[in-house]
């Protein structure tokens, strides 16, 4: 709600209840008393804190509130001649915290048997801290008889020379109580009127974190791209707007008639037309854009808006203005003399607000937060405040970065963390997400560094672990990956991609066995999981479970039918049924999508020379797929083993010789047997079959 710039309740007024008792007419209920309470503001409430604050005697009100005024003080003005008294305690700082904070205080009064009680909290509902004093009224008549604290260590303890209209200390120890009472404050407090600010239909957002421009592109009414004119020592207003948009050519008038004076001040303007976004389907140049720009010839640099440029200018925006609504026309953006975005213009803007911004992005970020106000005064100067400033900086700079990691745009990801990092050097999660992007780039060397990094600042770090493994997996360390793994899963048992990744390496060691358990129990967590089911059938494949693996490799291509290597691995697990016919429909299927797949053309080639079955033999096939299989992968002894077939099968047995004796040449020893009988064959000119 708060996000679509709506309250938590819209326009509720305040409410406020009364306890009408325990008589029997009142049956235990709250009467509203909203209205002639004269708490009932339209204010969006959000906390209310007690406090005699005049002292003098009875409660008053201090409210904040979402909407303006953000603070009201209600002052208790009731006339009345009711009893009070005050106490505040203090602990012995032992048994008790030095605020007595949970001391539980019970007041008896003569003549009742009802005791009032109160305990301090620290903290009132929501947002809220009322007054450590623990406020009781007594009545009209009340006159107290005995004053009971109980500590929070659990010692009770009497009090005694307490009066009414009286302010005590009580100190935890000493049994009697310390008379503070204080004049009433005489302060006379004038209530003031609030005034609406007007209604507009502009605004001015400066900002206070300085975000380098992402590298976007706009297109010139000639169709060609071109890059923002980004100049040091420059700025630059990019402005948005559409030929059938009137504030948008008030403002582009005004821009041209002074445009010198921006020139002066060092101001430059593009100015991008978005008519050729809202054309279905986008056309190169939008005529109506071209028309106005060929009419006005404008003094400034124009072209039109792309795509990917409004999201740039969308995400900077969202990322300072958390609702969710869309740039207005006309909006304009000013990029500082080092390319770093300053404020942000919704709606027309003046060249005298212009002029006015040129140092906005001038000096450090208190001084920015000051300018950036949106009421005149002085900021606190105080560590704290830098503190509360830095860390927004940081957070808002992780938020952009994030968004460049996940739209693939890694470089200028990466360069955003490390800001992060200038802000927040001991940011587990920075460091790990930089590790990432560093790692997509190649730089694995300093990705480590990071995961690295990330693990001694938070040493139950589970996704640190497993990007370490995967890089340690990247380098051929499978011990030490598997290491890394597992300690991934000692930190986080349902991490599904350690399971997958653990699952892989144990694979690539030999051991299908724990392989397989590490695959079903990563699909355990997430089932859905296309890459582990491909995984687990390859593994099942291996271990000679077929029918299984056909289900997994399966479900693969339903969820991706363009998968190469799904098919290819069902091929080979229908080929390892016995089912020949269904291999060579998915080989085919693999090469439909991707011609150049070594193993497809390697499998499909053997398949259509070797197999028992006339119907599925194609010599002629056979020898161009293994012929491109050979250009790919060159002369192995696998290749050249399937191209001696395939030759032999197309009756081409010279040439299957000459292949055969090259690869018995380059097969290792345990090899050669097999591969010398097709040799004889070939020499016989007869082709090889395979046994059914």
């Amino acid at each position: 709600m708060i996000s679509e710039g709506r309250s938590f309740s819209g326009r509720e007024r305040n409410c406020c209840f009364l306890n009408t008792g325990a008589s029997p007419a009142a049956e235990g209920r709250f009467a509203n008393i909203s209205a002639v309470s004269g708490l009932d503001f339209p204010d969006d409430g959000r906390a209310a804190a007690l406090v005699d604050w005049d002292q003098d005697g009875d409660l008053d009100v201090w409210i904040s509130n979402r909407n303006a005024p953000r603070l009201r003080l209600m002052r208790n003005e009731l006339p009345h001649k009711n009893r009070f008294v005050a106490l505040r305690l203090k602990g012995n700082g032992k048994s008790t915290n030095r605020d007595a904070i949970g001391a539980r205080v019970e007041i008896s009064l003569k003549g009742d048997e009802r005791p009032l009680i109160k305990t301090l909290r620290a903290g009132e509902g929501f947002l809220a801290q009322s007054s450590k004093w623990l406020h009781y009224g007594l009545g009209a008549t009340g006159t107290i008889d005995k004053v009971s604290v109980r500590w929070p260590g659990g010692e009770i303890e009497n009090f005694t020379g307490i009066d009414i209209n009286r302010r005590y200390k009580l100190i935890q120890g000493t049994g009697s109580a310390q008379d503070v009472t204080m004049p009433a404050r005489e302060s006379k407090l004038v209530p003031s009127v609030q005034e609406a600010l007007p209604t507009s239909q502009t605004a001015r957002i400066p900002l206070i974190e300085l975000f380098a421009m992402p590298r976007s592109h706009f297109l010139g009414f000639d169709g060609q791209q071109r890059k923002l004119p980004i100049k040091p020592g420059r700025l630059l207003l990019v402005n948005l707007w559409a030929s059938w948009c009137p504030p948008c050519q008030t403002e582009l008038s005004e821009f041209a008639e002074r445009y010198d004076e921006l020139r002066a001040k060092g101001i430059d303007i593009l100015a991008l037309s978005v008519d050729r976004l809202e054309q279905d389907p986008p056309e190169e140049v939008n005529a109506s854009a071209a028309r106005l720009v060929s009419k006005s010839k404008f003094p400034f640099p124009v072209g039109q808006a792309t795509s990917q440029l409004l999201t740039d200018m969308q995400d900077l925006h969202d990322l300072q203005i958390p609702i969710d609504s869309k740039l207005p026309l006309p909006c304009s953006f000013l990029i500082d003399q080092q390319g770093r975005l300053a404020v942000i213009y919704k709606g027309a803007v003046s060249v005298d607000v212009l002029l006015n911004d040129v140092a906005h992005s001038k000096g450090n970020r208190i001084e920015r937060l000051a300018r950036a106000a949106p009421i005149a005064g002085q900021s606190i100067r105080h560590p704290q405040v830098e503190q509360t400033a830095s860390d927004l900086a940081g957070f808002v700079r992780f938020q952009l970065a994030s968004k460049l990691q996940r739209s693939g745009r890694i470089e200028e990801a990466t360069s955003q963390y490390a800001d992060v990092l200038k802000l927040w050097p001991d940011s587990s999660e920075t460091h790990y997400n930089l590790g990432i992007v560093m790692h997509q780039q190649g730089r694995i060397a300093e990705a480590m560094a990071h995961y690295r990094q990330a693990l001694q600042n938070k040493p139950n770090y589970a996704e640190a672990y497993n990007g370490l493994g995967i890089a340690l997996h990247g380098q051929g360390k499978i011990v030490e990956a598997i290491k890394r793994y597992r300690q991934a899963l000692q930190h986080k048992t349902n991490y599904a991609k350690a399971h997958a990744n653990l699952g892989i390496a144990l694979s690539q060691q030999g051991d299908l066995v724990s392989a397989i358990e590490q695959y079903q129990q990563a699909l355990r967590i997430e089932p859905r999981d296309a890459k582990t089911h491909a995984n687990l059938g390859v593994a099942l494949n291996q271990q000679g479970k077929t029918a299984e693996a056909i289900k997994h490799l399966q479900y693969v291509l339903q969820v991706d039918p363009k998968n190469v290597q799904a098919h290819t691995s069902l091929a080979l697990a229908f080929s390892n049924q016995g089912n020949a016919s269904a291999a060579v429909q998915q080989y085919t299927r693999a090469l439909k999508l991707n011609q150049d797949s070594p193993e497809a053309l390697n499998n499909l080639a053997w398949i259509l020379a070797t197999h028992p079955d006339p119907t599925l033999r194609d010599g002629a096939r056979a020898v161009l797929l293994a012929e491109r299989c050979s250009e790919l992968m060159g002369q192995g002894a696998d290749t050249l083993d399937t191209l001696a077939a395939a030759y032999a099968e197309a009756g081409r047995f010279d040439h299957a010789v000459l292949c055969q004796t090259k690869a018995v040449e380059l097969a290792p020893e345990a090899a050669k047997a097999g591969l010398n009988s097709r040799l004889q064959l070939y020499k016989a000119k007869k082709p090889y079959r395979e046994k059914r």
